[in-house]
Order: C-alpha cells, then structure tokens, then sequence
C-alpha cells in the first residue's frame, strides 16, 4: 500500500474502506463479495473496532463478549487464522482474503495508531477493510457506506463521515442494490466507475 502524506491524513489508495449505517446492514457480507471477486489479485481483510472506553458498554450495544472492552493498552491487533465460524473476521477469511486483521483500538487513540495498523500489510497488496472511524484517519481509494433500507438509523461513528463516503449502497442485509462491476482494481487502487481517486487529485492540484 502506498501512502502520500499531508494534511495530517493517511493516503492509502490500494484500501477500500466499507463503512456501515447502522446494524445489520451487511456489511461484512458486502466485504466477502468483493474478496470472492478480487481474490486472486489477492487482498487482504481487515475490521476495526474503536472503543469508547475500557471496561464500558459493547460498541455494538449491549454486554457484548467483552472481548474488546478489556482491551489492555490503547490498542491491539489480531491476525484470524480460522475460516470456519460465524465471526467476522472468520468470514473475511472463509470468503479468500490473504490475511485478516482485527484492530480494537481506543477512540481517543485511532488517528494516533492507524498509520502502525496499515503498515501491518504488505504495502503493495490491496486491503478490504471495514471500519466507519477510520476514516477519520484515513483517506482510502474508495470509502462505501452501506445503509439499509428499512432502517433510518445512523450510528455514531457513520454520523460524521457519511457525507465523505464515495457511494451509499442500500441493502436489506443481504442483498444490495449495487453494481459489483462499478468497482474496479487498478496499479493506482481502488475505483469506482470514473471517479478520480481524492490522493490522485491532490497530486494533479497541489
């Protein structure tokens, strides 16, 4: 992965960040298609987790495993190496990515980490990764937001950064109202249809 610095952002144009409006939106299942269509490039997977605080309330509501609130230190990256099972991170893997890596962080603490969690991969190979925060740190090549359709909920962290999401795509959490062939994979990352890539355009237009 190739990063441009400046304005205090990472550029990584080889990730295509997919970001969720609410729960139950399909997100991860939009993930494993795009793995199944670009597996043999191949891609790597990655989630990431931004927690509120130690010790608080599940981020996704409730009590949770507990697994992310005790969190020791301010971060910590796991590498999945099981496909069987319902996880996540397991169904990344399953659907043919390379590696998957799952980062919970502390919020306070993303933009801080999120240049040592993209370093993890090989520069060179593109990242599916799921995440609404990390865009906060991060400017990848193409940022999806998935919303579905029966539902008005926008979460916290979607809140404030839907409006830099490249595409919001509609599903019932299983389907979606998306053209899979709009996106593309290129030498210079990720596209969608005709859309110049925001690190490409910042290099035309210093």
């Amino acid at each position: 992965m190739r990063f441009i610095p400046g304005h205090g952002m990472i550029f990584a144009p080889n990730m295509l960040l997919i970001g969720a409006a609410g729960r139950n939106a399909g997100k991860t299942t939009f993930a494993c298609e795009i793995i199944r269509r670009f597996r043999n490039a191949p891609v790597n997977a990655a989630k990431v987790t931004a927690i509120e605080a130690r010790d608080g309330l599940c981020p996704r509501g409730g009590e949770g495993c507990g697994v992310c609130t005790s969190l020791e230190g301010d971060f910590c990256i796991t590498e999945e190496t099981d496909p069987e099972g319902k996880k996540d991170t397991r169904r990344l893997l399953a659907a043919g990515a390379q590696r998957v890596l799952w980062l919970r962080v502390l919020k306070s603490k993303l933009e801080e980490e999120a240049g040592a969690f993209v370093n993890a991969f090989c520069p060179d190979t593109p990242l599916v990764c799921e995440s609404n925060s990390l865009r906060n740190a991060v400017v990848p090549g193409l940022f999806l937001m998935i919303k579905h359709s029966a539902s008005r909920e926008i979460k916290q962290s979607a809140q404030g950064v839907l409006s830099l999401a490249d595409a919001v795509i509609y599903s019932d959490g299983t389907q979606f109202q998306f053209d899979f062939e709009r996106i593309s994979l290129a030498a210079t990352g990720w596209r969608l249809d005709g859309k110049v890539p925001e690190h490409a355009a910042r290099e035309n237009h210093p």
